[in-house]
Parts: structure tokens; sequence; C-alpha cells
């Protein structure tokens, strides 16, 4: 659990303070790791680059200290949608959300989504081309689907990948009303205003990087349990997924990894999210968090890309294995020299050349299912 520190420095004006001096601790570090990694013997691993050793090391201390002093993330849909790239979505009829998705306090809500690379509607090729309904990465506790957060990742995927895509700005677990089951009940409304267009189920891929992959699985895992309700997407893409949100609400258990040296994600910050996302859920909701150990039969094929040198490797990689055990068809490429999430940081963190590799990786994955 969080210390009464932590706490405290969670509120103004000890937030403020705490920020103030995490910025100038790191900026008096920073010397240090610019000579440090200089030398490849002193990097986290020899064949990273300069660039990827420091990003790396910057990362990690920014996450930690923006899970100490919990930074908010508004992500309540704007009243005034003035750019062609952004909806409100929903929410979606009532009876779209039966068992797990419904809650005596956190109701269906209107979400924001961005659409890439402009906006899309019913008419014309938008019933006819792949649309990529994708939720973004952050922990369930930061970051959003607008072009501030998420560009490199939408880029992606509409240059390699499919000509369009939605970015749910779906409900945080670090703010008020954020906890489950809000982002899947966001998840339901966004892939219901893809069918609501006239989009056929089977030209929809659904994605998600890091825990915006866990909650891509809740949807799906959702669609399998009520096949009534929801028809299920052509396919599904994970880049960096999270497969046990449990495991996560402990620091040690990320700090402790095998690959921490070579990742950025910081236990604290995986902590934040988790805690925030599983608090006062029900049993039930377990395998909703913790896909890994609760494997389900999925109409449609898994794609799943990771890092080698991530710490959520040996994670995602049994959770494969698991999903294979009950029948489904899953894909595995592996990035053997990354870290965490290169599909979404990699522009920042100086990866974006094998994230560009995976994109098209998972492009003749798709390609490979329509030609079979």
């Amino acid at each position: 659990m969080p210390s009464q520190r932590e706490h405290l420095v969670s509120h103004q004006p000890w937030k403020a303070l705490y920020a103030l001096c995490a910025a100038l601790l790191t900026s008096i570090r920073l010397p240090f790791y610019l000579m440090k990694y200089s030398v490849p013997s002193f990097r986290p691993h020899q064949k990273w680059t300069y660039q990827q050793a420091l990003m790396n090391r910057l990362f990690r201390s920014f996450l930690y200290h923006a899970a100490i002093v919990e930074v908010r993330t508004p992500v309540a849909p704007s009243p005034n949608v003035a750019n062609g790239r952004t909806v409100v979505m929903g929410p979606a009829p009532a009876e779209t959300f039966v068992g797990i998705a419904r809650d005596a306090v956190i109701e269906p809500s209107a979400v924001e989504g961005t659409c890439y690379p402009t906006h899309f509607d019913a008419t014309g090729d938008d019933q006819e081309s792949s649309i990529i309904l994708h939720f973004h990465g952050g922990g369930y506790a930061m970051c959003k689907g607008s072009e501030e957060d998420s560009a490199f990742a939408a880029n992606l995927l509409v240059k390699h990948v499919a000509a369009k895509a939605l970015f749910p700005s779906y409900r945080l677990s670090s703010n008020h009303g954020g906890r489950f089951p809000a982002a899947l009940q966001d998840a339901i409304t966004s892939y219901q205003y893809l069918l609501e267009l006239g989009i056929p189920p089977g030209k929809i891929i659904v994605s998600g990087d890091s825990a915006g992959g866990n909650l891509a699985l809740a949807l799906l895992r959702y669609m399998a349990e009520n096949p009534q309700l929801l028809p299920p997407p052509s396919s599904v893409l994970l880049w960096s997924p999270t497969t046990d949100m449990l495991a996560a609400k402990e620091p040690l258990k990320i700090d402790q990894n095998r690959n921490s040296s070579t990742d950025f994600l910081a236990g604290h910050f995986c902590a934040w999210g988790a805690r925030g996302l599983t608090t006062d859920a029900p049993s039930a909701a377990t395998p909703y968090f913790a896909p890994k150990s609760h494997p389900f039969s999925s109409q449609g094929p898994i794609w799943i890309q990771l890092g080698g040198l991530e710490v959520l490797y040996d994670d995602a990689f049994e959770f494969a294995e698991n999903m294979r055990g009950q029948g489904n068809s899953v894909v595995v490429y592996v990035e053997p020299y990354a870290n965490h999430d290169i599909f979404y940081l990699g522009g920042n963190t100086g990866f974006a050349e094998e994230a560009v590799k995976a994109a098209k990786a998972a492009s003749a994955f798709l390609k490979g299912r329509l030609h079979n």
C-alpha cells in the first residue's frame, strides 16, 4: 500500500514541492548520465545506442516521480469538438452492459476518441477498409488517445498496418470514477460506435499497447462471455501487453524482474494504476485483470509484439502459451534488444526503427490472415 509520505506528496502544496525537488535532483544527475552512457560498456545493454540508454534512464525516473505525486490526466470529453479528428462516442445502449460491465457506482459514459488520419463515418470506403480500434498504454493511470500523446503510435498504424484508426481516451484509474469497470465500459462503447457506423466486425482490428493491451483483452473476454451482445473483431494486436494487473500492484515484482535494468518501467508506476483499477472490484473481475493465468477462447487470431529486454516479457510469453492451450491462434513477434512498448514510445526512447519493423510485421500477419 502507498506510504503516508506518498499520500502526502500527492496533494498540494507538497505535490509542487516534491516535483520541484525531483526536477532539481534529475538535473544534478543528468551530467553523470550523459558521461556514463557515452561509454558502451556502461549502458544497460551493449547493443543499445547512447540515446536508448539515456532515455531509458530518464523515462524510468519520470514514471517513478509521476506515480509518487499522482499526476492527473483529464479525459472527460470536451464540450466543444472543434477539429476533424475528434469524436464523442456513446455511451452504448444500456443493454450492451451486462454482468461484469455493470456497477452500482461506475456507470457508462460518453467517450472522446481521436480518429487517424482524419474523421471517418459510414459512407464511402470506411465500410470496406479495415479500421483499428486502439487502446493506448499508460498503466491505466496516464496518457490519452489524442495527438499530443498518441501521434507516434497512430502514425505507425495508419502508415504500415491499416488505413484508419480510432484511439479512445478511456477513463483512467488515477482519476475519480476511473476504477473497474470504467475503462471496460468505455471500450465497449468505442467498439459499439464503430458497429453503429456500419463498419462490419470483420473489418475491425482491436489493438492495445501495455495497459491498453490488457484493456483490449478485457474487451475480447467480454465478447467471448457475451456473444449475443457484440460480434468479435477480425483479429487482435497486442504491443507489450500487461497480462497481470494484480501482480503489478506489488512494486518489487517489477523492480526485481530479471529485465529491470534494461527497462524503464518502475514498480511504483505500475502499482499506482493497478491499485486504482482494482479498488473495490468483485472477485469475478480477476480474469479480466490477469488474463495470463485465466486464458479463454477467442474467436479471432492474436498477434503479440514484445521487447526481449522488457520486464513484461516473461508474463506475456506465458500468456501466449496459455492462450494457445485453449485452442487460440497466437503469434509472438520479438524485437530482441528492445525495452517496453516501443510501439507507443519508440519515437522518444530511440527505438523508432524497431517500432517500424514491428508495425510491418503486424501488417504482414494481417495480410497473411486475409490470404489464408
